[in-house]
């Protein structure tokens, strides 16, 4: 961990802007005088927000009675709302309505037409308890993870540290973040919203949901026997990662389809699950062999991408009687800028039937080194 020198802090940070004053002072930034922002701007006015919230909440760590407040919100799965927390704690409201204005910007920036409450404070549960005067706060950088070697961190004197992003550091650090769950959640609506509005069928399905049928036995589906996040490129300020599938290949109409699967349980690298969860309910395509897209979602400053990947690859199905490679068309596809934090391509899974279902093989897959290692089952429901 290292100081910056206050001079240099402006060239440490994204942009080269440097972090605000007071937020009671400062007027909320906005893009709406530019027309059509670019998804660097866009990710740039993200990062003002969460940078400009971490260091206020940074300087406030001195406060018994704050540090209790957060204390007390950060206790079990060490994630709180942030407007919602510093409305509640003494001595913040200026700074609440600060947050609750940003995270309004931050859904307009993004595109989407919501009223959730994204923005987030986080911390390893482990390490809540431990939050003291001395605790640093740091705030999730919008550009592409892959690409980012330090993060900016503050402390309740307002000074600046350097933290390693690849190396989880031994003291309490607070992280800024958006929601990435609720984030996620959102992204998937305005995916859906897409891939209808261009024709392309599908479902959208949670890892609760119940796999009922009127008609027990009806169903045949091929199921996560078991599933191992061998690499889901999610570094340690942004907490678990939050993967989702894709199942892409033709409906019974001979149309594009396009299947979307939340997986949450998903949240620790190197980590083998077994969640029975249904992957492909095969009444619903008229292929005999279909590819699976897994994905990790970030910050995403510009959906946009994402939406004409998915929809321009799951295109290629239309005309096709018969399989063809639908996931080289999404994934070649895929946003790849580094200034924004775009979701990651972890996964794609070629050519998986009913045959490979039956007998547990490992599914065919293209990540070197393995993003997913996967075995389905077999069965009707």
């Amino acid at each position: 961990m290292k100081r910056i020198p206050t001079i240099a802090l402006a060239a440490a940070l994204l942009g080269g802007v440097a972090a605000a004053p007071s937020a009671a002072a400062t007027p909320l930034p906005s893009l709406q005088s530019v027309a059509g922002p670019s998804a660097d701007q866009r990710a740039a006015a993200m990062d003002g927000f969460k940078r400009h919230l971490a260091e206020q909440v940074a300087r406030r760590l001195d406060e018994p009675r704050f540090r209790d407040a957060l204390v007390h919100e950060l206790a079990g799965d060490g994630e709180a709302d942030l407007a919602a927390l510093l409305a509640s704690a003494p001595g913040t409201g200026e700074l609440a309505e600060y947050a609750r204005r940003a995270n309004t910007e931050v859904l307009r920036l993004k595109g989407i037409q919501a009223q959730e409450s994204l923005l987030q404070i986080r911390i390893d549960p482990a390490m809540a308890g431990r939050i003291s005067a001395g605790s640093l706060v740091t705030a999730t950088p919008s550009a592409d993870e892959k690409k980012v070697r330090t993060l900016v961190a503050y402390d309740s004197k307002g000074r600046a540290w350097q933290l390693d992003a690849f190396k989880a550091p031994e003291r309490p650090v607070l992280v800024v973040g958006l929601d990435e769950r609720k984030d996620a959640e959102l992204a998937q609506r305005a995916i859906r919203q897409a891939l209808t509005a261009a024709g392309i069928g599908g479902t959208d399905r949670s890892a609760e949901e119940a796999q009922q049928s009127a008609a027990a036995g009806t169903r045949p589906v091929s199921t996560i026997f078991r599933i191992t996040n061998v690499n889901d490129h999610e570094p340690w300020y942004k907490g678990g990662p939050e993967i989702y599938a894709w199942v892409a290949g033709a409906g019974t109409d001979g149309k594009a389809r396009v299947d979307q699967l939340e997986m949450p349980y998903i949240q620790e690298e190197g980590k083998s699950y077994a969640p029975g969860q249904v992957l492909i309910e095969w009444s619903n395509f008229s292929w005999s062999s279909l590819d699976v897209v897994w994905m990790e979602h970030d910050d995403n400053a510009d959906l946009s991408g994402l939406v004409r990947a998915v929809v321009d690859g799951a295109l290629v199905v239309s005309g096709n009687g018969q399989y063809v490679q639908v996931a080289d068309k999404i994934v070649s596809a895929l946003p790849t800028g580094w200034v924004t934090d775009d979701d990651d391509w972890v996964d794609s899974c070629y050519n998986v039937n009913v045959a490979v279902s039956i007998t547990g093989a490992l599914l065919n897959c293209a990540a070197d080194p393995d993003g997913m290692q996967v075995r389905l089952g077999y069965k009707t429901l």
